[in-house]
């Protein structure tokens, strides 16, 4: 069961890649472009710890899904038309329960601390900018930041 839990939150990541990708081509407000730009850089970070783990593992890691992707683009079209501050509070609601689920499987993990750690960490970093963007923090973008400074490979 972790490996399967690891290997799901690997092809999040690729889901997570579309669903920032979308919005970085496609949103009206491009005032906003930077913040897409660092939510999507903490994506990749993650896929690619995740899969240089995972490989030595024998879990297969491929660089693209057509279903994640797929799902991606879907789901970031149903909200790519709202206007920022929707936008966040729709994402905090969306994101809550992921961020609760990954940081449980790393405060549970008998294995793979590491790894399931990096989850977490990069499911609370999402989180944590998506609540102060919605309280308007002008410090939101160092949320995203402080994760990428710590996760350059």
């Amino acid at each position: 069961m972790t490996l399967n839990q690891l290997h799901n939150a690997y092809l999040g990541e690729l889901y997570g890649i579309s669903f920032f990708t979308t919005f970085i081509e496609q949103y009206s407000d491009p005032r906003h472009n930077n913040k897409w730009q660092a939510l999507l850089e903490v994506e990749i970070i993650t896929a690619k710890e995740l899969k240089l783990a995972l490989i030595p593992l024998g879990i297969t890691c491929p660089d693209y899904d057509q279903k994640m992707a797929q799902q991606g683009i879907e789901d970031a079209n149903k909200w790519i038309h709202l206007p920022w501050t929707a936008l966040i509070d729709t994402m905090v609601v969306w994101v809550a329960p992921y961020q609760q689920r990954y940081q449980q499987q790393a405060d549970n993990a008998q294995q793979y601390h590491e790894l399931f750690n990096l989850i977490a960490d990069h499911e609370n970093a999402i989180y944590d900018f998506l609540v102060a963007e919605q309280a308007h923090s002008p410090n939101s973008l160092q949320i995203l930041q402080h994760f990428i400074d710590n996760h350059t490979l």
